[in-house]
């Protein structure tokens, strides 16, 4: 079982109406309850048929089970059975030195609510450890997280202190992108601030951050939160509900 990280994550109340302009979102809500599973007994979800799984692990730690559906769909296509060629596991491809980290051995990975809380509390380490300051933009903390998550912390503190060394902001996404895709030449991975070397995958990890906020935009919506009255965990939680998000 994964170990119950409190919740550390930024709490900032930002309306999602205005962030993802969701103003039109009503009759994509409506469709969206009529959708039914595409395999036969999967029966009717809202995003995919592993949303009570994801509900379950929101209401454990806090996070948008929104979110989790969208690195869910970017991961793996909602595929429990997923294998990469790294050898990264199931439905948030958490790789099995991940999974034994939270005490989960790759048997117990291929558990799609194992998977979903392993992927969880990883994305609650990673907030914690990079210390993004309370008055960052939602949408900057969000992506900083996602491209750890999928690129490697190393990394992406490497690409925060070389945009802060070169007079650009090391919490905006766009200006760590930047040096991240820098960090694959030399004159860049070989300065003194750089502790992980040379970066070959910022196009991956770039387009893996626009895919997931791409697919949380659109899973917010057409589905609703869960409510805090529903929630397990320890408040502060991260995201709670539909005006505060990562």
């Amino acid at each position: 079982m994964v170990k119950r990280v409190v919740a550390t994550f930024i709490s900032i109340s930002i309306s999602l109406a205005m962030l993802f302009s969701l103003s039109n979102c009503e009759s994509a809500r409506e469709m969206c309850r009529c959708r039914k599973g595409l395999n036969k007994g999967e029966g009717v979800y809202v995003i995919s048929p592993y949303d009570e799984v994801m509900k379950t692990v929101a209401r454990e730690s806090g996070i948008d089970w929104r979110l989790l559906s969208a690195i869910a769909r970017t991961e793996s296509e909602f595929r429990a059975d997923a294998v990469s060629r790294r050898g990264a596991l199931g439905l948030m491809q958490i790789m099995p030195h991940i999974g034994e980290h939270f005490g989960l051995s790759a048997e117990e990975l291929a558990d799609p609510h194992n998977n979903v809380r392993a992927a969880a509390a990883l994305l609650e380490e990673i907030h914690s450890m990079i210390k993004v300051p309370s008055g960052v933009s939602v949408e900057n903390a969000l992506s900083l997280v996602l491209a750890s998550y999928n690129g490697g912390l190393g990394h992406v503190a490497d690409a925060r202190r070389l945009a802060r060394a070169h007079g650009a902001d090391m919490n905006s996404w766009v200006d760590v992108a930047q040096y991240l895709t820098l960090k694959n030449e030399p004159e860049y991975y070989e300065q003194e601030v750089v502790s992980y070397g040379r970066f070959v995958g910022s196009r991956e990890t770039i387009a893996y951050v626009r895919n997931v906020m791409k697919h949380y935009r659109r899973y917010c919506a057409i589905a609703e939160p869960i409510s805090v009255d529903e929630m397990v965990c320890e408040l502060p939680c991260p995201i709670h509900h539909a005006d505060n998000i990562l």
